[in-house]
């Protein structure tokens, strides 16, 4: 996870980063580094761990922050090493949400 503070990006074992000072193909390379200190590689989860249907999920979610395919299926095998569901709690979450009104 990052904090997005202005234009610097906070990694937590990386150091400021000026994200206008980089080009594209250089943040992704920086993200895939960084993600590979994710909780699926810690946990030693690869795709071949999860539910297919629950990835495929996580990488069509997880293209609303990336345009890469490798970048969204680090970060939800990262999600999925937490929760094997997530995704389909996430979409559970949001429908529920939009049913009561209270989307954004």
């Amino acid at each position: 996870m990052h904090i997005n503070s202005g234009n610097m990006i906070l990694f937590p074992k990386a150091a400021q980063i000026d994200s206008k000072e980089l080009e594209n193909k250089e943040m992704v390379t920086l993200f895939k580094e960084f993600a590979d200190d994710g909780r699926a590689k810690k946990k030693n989860i690869t795709e071949k761990d999860v539910d297919p249907k629950e990835l495929e999920m996580g990488i069509e979610v997880e293209y609303e922050h990336t345009t890469d395919k490798e970048t969204a299926k680090r970060i939800s095998l990262d999600h999925l090493a937490e929760l094997k569901d997530y995704y389909t709690r996430l979409k559970k979450m949001e429908e529920e949400g939009k049913k009561a009104g209270s989307e954004v």
